[in-house]
């Protein structure tokens, strides 16, 4: 292999770890909304919204860098730090094929506070 054709795959390799930070995140987001949607937390417009976003943040990075799931797989095992074990292959999913999170409905209504007579004063 030339010097020319090494500095490039040494380059790629450099780029594909470089996703790692940002599948680390995607993973760690997703890992806890599903925890929230199974527990029965409530899960927030700007929770879903973010998952969404890093999941196409993470979909952009890995089609700029051009790397498949093998070179990333290989990344995380080199460079094991940024989240658990298998969490590159994880994200890569989640980014691939995003998951449909839905909010968490806003409690009902159950007209306590409109059951006060129109003559009865409040303390503000």
């Amino acid at each position: 292999m030339s010097d020319t054709q090494t500095e490039d795959q040494e380059r790629h390799q450099e780029e594909v770890a470089g996703l790692l930070p940002a599948l680390a995140q995607l993973d760690r987001t997703a890992a806890e909304l599903e925890e929230k949607a199974k527990s029965g937390q409530e899960v927030t417009p700007a929770d879903v919204s973010a998952y969404e976003q890093q999941a196409a943040h993470a979909r952009h990075l890995v089609d700029a860098a051009g790397a498949d799931h093998r070179e990333v797989a290989e990344a995380e095992k080199e460079h094991r730090g940024d989240g658990d074990k298998g969490f590159a292959t994880r994200a890569l999913d989640h980014a691939a094929h995003p998951r449909s999170f839905e909010p968490t409905p806003p409690p009902t209504d159950n007209g306590q506070d409109r059951d006060r007579d129109d003559d009865e004063e409040i303390d503000l």
